[in-house]
């Protein structure tokens, strides 16, 4: 498998038809739309103002409401303002676990229900019917905590019989309520009592402050009560402080009855929820409908639309816009040109198998269209090299077997499950390299092919040897890919002959080191020789001169960076022994401990340990294995630099949207 071919297409369609033909087009996912503004051949025809852009319009009924930017940034608020609805309304439903969230099945809908006609104006009723719960639960939670405020201020003076009103009524009689502070020396209270002509009822009294009324003698000289930091009661009500107490405690009950009774409104919206996300979806397909028309170019009657699409699409897309259209819109498929082999986007379509390696590639770059996918020979090496790595039996088993069941009982979405099939695929490969190995959770089996105490040289040796393929088999990709493209000498000095060379060395190291190879010692000495001459010689001739040959000297002295290559690769030895002697390290401390604590305390020491083990094996092989693909294998061949296929195509944040074949319809 590699990159899905492309094919570059064109719509001309009625310009009355181009918001449904948009539509039609989203629910295919089909069709990524070029902007043809920025298209050469397109752009004197908008300079001449022989095509323009199609308006982007807002309606309501037979109403205009909004036109242009004002549109797209009425979708934006609108989703943002639905988004913000659809989180509160969360914090009031009952929670779900998470293991329970993650079993439940996401809803799936056709993309004519969640488009349904008219259905704007119903979600947008409901909209404002949250938003107005919402609101009144605010406004109810405010006046809550005024309440209690008050409450709790006024709390202190309930034994008092009478109010402030009522004493400014007395004729005969001067006083005034207020409070005066409670210091550490109590000076204020003191110099009260010592006050002459006052008197004084104590209220109430706390930490901070004396709740008093004060009687004025009558004819006595007016008091300057601030030097007693006195502070009149600040009451406007008739009725006595226990009276209003209960006044506002009646107030309380009602707004907290009609707060619980919004909360449970609230909890059981689940429906109402389900129908604000739908509508959310609508909204945000909307507004890529709108944004796409950007890329679009529209005369006096019709509009035009380019695009690339999957060749095994084509069909599919010409039948539905017939179906749908009859003649009323033309499709044509154009030669993709030399000049636009750059724009083309990407698309990989590999094995099950091979997929979830894509993460691989991905991280690094896609591949260029004129490109070879390189996930397929990425696979192995990095399969064997994650083994190599982490290399126990045990680790192998447990990823197996823990990432298969999460792939099987939950429901998620596709970017982790394709990680966590990746870990699945991966543990195959741990198990694996376990047997060789003959480890289990670090212990020994009762058989090995390879001891990781006993066999160090030997597993240095497959190291740079699993290096050597890689580093020969990324030369012999780069040379193809120079033939690809045409350009024989750079295929040659760059890749053929490096693979030669490399060849003819082993040979020749192999034929002195082994006695009964021998005979390979003068093959590879001349192969190594005669593709070294080759280098010089195509370098000359590419060059048209001598002046080539210090670029073919300087392209000899490569050999020191394929020897660092090599030596790279020794860390799968590395990383393999070093996960092995640790998990031997952590088995010895829990061999150490006596008796039933072996079996108490040592096997929750065991199980932390392994994990600690497990998890920093995983993340080195992870990260060491992407780092000799990135390295050691892509830089003899691979560019990058490739653009992900993006169709235009629905939402699908919080529900599936079921594909629908045109003979279901």
């Amino acid at each position: 498998m590699a990159i899905s071919p492309m094919k570059k297409v064109s719509l001309i369609a009625p310009k009355e038809q181009v918001d449904d033909l948009l539509l039609s087009l989203q629910g295919l996912r089909h069709l990524e739309i070029r902007d043809l503004n920025q298209d050469q051949a397109w752009q004197e025809a908008f300079l001449n103002k022989a095509v323009e852009l199609p308006e982007i319009q807002f309606q309501e009924g037979d109403d205009l409401i909004l036109a242009g930017e004002e549109v797209l940034n009425h979708l934006l608020k609108r989703q943002q303002t639905i988004e913000g609805t659809i989180d509160r309304l969360r914090t009031f439903l009952p929670p779900e676990g998470f293991f329970e969230k993650l079993r439940k099945p996401r809803r799936q809908l056709t993309f004519e229900q969640v488009e349904h006609a008219h259905r704007e104006s119903l979600e947008q009723d409901l909209l404002d019917q949250v938003k107005g719960l919402f609101k009144e639960h605010g406004q109810l939670l405010e006046r809550l905590a005024d309440l209690e405020k008050r409450q709790d201020d006024l709390s202190k003076w309930h034994k008092l019989e009478t109010t402030p009103k009522a004493l400014k009524a007395f004729k005969h009689i001067e006083a005034v309520i207020g409070t005066i502070p409670n210091t550490a020396d109590n000076a204020y209270f003191k110099a009260l009592v010592a006050q002459e002509g006052l008197d004084f009822q104590e209220i109430y009294r706390t930490d901070t402050e004396y709740g008093v009324i004060l009687f004025l003698h009558p004819g006595a000289e007016p008091l300057n009560l601030e030097q007693l930091g006195f502070k009149p009661l600040d009451y406007p009500y008739d009725e006595l402080p226990a009276e209003r107490l209960e006044i506002w405690q009646g107030e309380i009950s009602v707004a907290r009855e009609r707060q619980l009774a919004i909360e449970k409104q609230l909890r059981e919206a689940q429906t109402s929820l389900e129908a604000l996300e739908s509508e959310l979806e609508a909204t945000t397909n909307r507004y890529a409908r709108e944004m796409a028309k950007k890329h679009l170019a529209k005369s006096q009657y019709l509009v035009a639309i380019e695009g690339w699409i999957e060749e095994a699409a084509v069909a599919d897309l010409r039948a539905s816009l017939l179906a749908q259209y009859g003649g009323t819109v033309w499709m044509q498929e154009a030669v993709i040109e030399v000049g636009d082999l750059e724009d083309v986007p990407v698309k990989l379509v590999n094995h099950a198998l091979i997929e979830p390696f894509e993460m691989i590639t991905e991280m690094y770059a896609l591949p260029k269209y004129t490109e070879k996918d390189p996930t397929p020979y990425l696979a192995p090496f990095y399969f064997t090299f994650f083994g190599m790595m982490v290399a126990d039996l045990g680790y192998g088993l447990l990823m197996f077997v823990l990432t298969g069941l999460v792939l099987k009982l939950f429901n998620l979405d596709p970017g982790m499950k394709r990680f966590l099939k990746f870990f699945n695929i991966l543990g195959i490969a741990v198990s694996i390299w376990g047997l060789i190995y003959g480890s289990f959770f670090a212990y020994d089996l009762p058989v090995k092919l390879i001891s990781t105490t006993d066999d160090v040289m030997t597993i240095l040796i497959l190291s740079v040897a699993f290096g050597f393929v890689t580093v020969l088999t990324g030369l012999y990709l780069g040379g193809r890919q120079k033939m690809r493209v045409k350009d024989y000498a750079e295929a040659y000095n760059s890749g053929f002959a490096w693979c030669l060379i490399l060849i003819g060395i082993l040979g020749l190291a192999l034929g002195n080191l082994i006695s009964g190879l021998a005979f390979l010692a003068p093959i590879g000495q001349w192969l190594a020789i005669l593709n070294a001459v080759g280098i010089l010689v195509v370098s000359v001739i590419q060059a048209k001169g001598l002046g080539g040959l210090g670029s073919g000297l300087f392209n000899l002295y490569n050999i020191s960076g394929y020897v660092g290559d090599l030596v790279s690769f020794t860390r799968l030895m590395a990383l393999g022994l070093s996960g092995a002697s640790i998990g031997l390290a952590f088995n010895l401390i829990v061999g150490l401990l006596p008796g039933l604590s072996r079996w108490t305390i040592g096997l929750l020491l065991f199980i932390l340990l392994h994990a600690i083990n497990i998890f920093l094996s995983l993340l080195s092989a992870y990260v060491h294995g992407a780092r000799l693909m990135f390295v050691e294998f892509f830089g003899k061949f691979y560019e990058g630099g490739g653009r992900a296929f993006t169709p235009l195509k629905p939402a699908e944040k919080y529900f599936t949207i079921k594909k629908v074949h045109l003979e279901d319809k």
